[in-house]
């Protein structure tokens, strides 16, 4: 080869080149944006449901809470009325309604 036409040839090569590695480059750095995002999206909405499962989760746990307290209540009360001395029967024990 002429050295004449490398000097011609050479330098668009050498930017061509150079552009293609450039547009590989920005192509490799792309799909890693993408990677990312669709990763963090997906990790978003992760986050998300389980955000929702403990919310969830602490309003059933209020519930549960609740019905103990009113369990208790009950459970209280029926000790007092255990507690209380007994008054005597009645000598006839007549149902409503029913007469003598």
């Amino acid at each position: 080869m002429p050295p004449e036409l490398v000097e011609i040839i050479a330098p668009p090569i050498a930017i061509l080149s150079f552009g293609v590695l450039v547009l590989i480059g920005m192509k490799i750095r792309y799909s890693h944006i993408q990677r990312t995002r669709v990763e963090g999206s997906a990790q978003q909405q992760d986050v998300q449901r389980l955000a929702t499962a403990v919310d969830t989760l602490q309003d059933e746990l209020r519930v549960v809470r609740d019905e103990i307290v009113q369990l208790n209540e009950r459970v209280e009360f029926t000790e007092r009325l255990l507690e209380r001395p007994r008054t005597a029967a009645p000598e006839s024990k007549a149902l409503p309604g029913q007469r003598d």
